[in-house]
């Protein structure tokens, strides 16, 4: 139970355990309202970790450079062949000003939103995490396509993906140009 006290003191709640002779013993644990706890997928841009909810993600399929280099001569636009469909996509390497050269083989993270298929390109994907959403503060709260943050076991902090808002502000930017 200490354990349990110190995790949940760590995260600004409270532990209280209260017994009585031959009624039981009650045990209460409040957490904070800030904190929620999602399932996301684990991804890696460069050397930094995102995170993108999980209930928006389909599927992962491979992109290799000859394959983005013919998706994006497609009027100008991404787009990737997917077992027979066409799928507009967003390199979030470039979205977030990732430097550095991309591996020869990425990822797409498919994800649907309003009924449409977008894919999202990683370098790699680490795989399933359960994520505790942490709030970003007040000078980062406003950066777009960025929802919160979450710490990983090692202390890496990782930046959970807002797609909604992503895909929102790429077709603002399509339709103004």
């Amino acid at each position: 139970m200490d354990v349990v006290k110190r995790s949940i003191d760590s995260l600004g709640g409270s532990a209280e355990i209260k017994s009585v002779r031959g009624a039981g013993t009650t045990i209460t644990l409040k957490i904070p309202l800030t904190l929620a706890i999602i399932e996301g997928l684990l991804v890696t841009i460069g050397s930094c970790y995102y995170v993108m909810p999980l209930q928006a993600v389909e599927e992962c399929v491979e992109l290799n450079r000859a394959e983005r280099e013919a998706g994006e001569k497609s009027q100008g636009r991404r787009m990737a062949n997917v077992r027979g469909q066409i799928v507009p996509y967003i390199r979030l390497r470039d979205w977030f000003g990732v430097s550095g050269e991309a591996p020869a083989l990425e990822q797409i993270v498919i994800s649907s939103a309003d009924g449409r298929r977008v894919g999202f390109v990683v370098d790699a994907v680490v795989g399933q995490h359960q994520t505790v959403i942490k709030n970003l503060g007040k000078l980062y709260r406003d950066v777009e396509g960025i929802s919160g943050a979450t710490i990983l076991g090692d202390g890496t902090v990782a930046l959970i993906i807002d797609i909604f808002s992503i895909i929102a502000q790429a077709e603002r930017d399509k339709s103004e140009a």
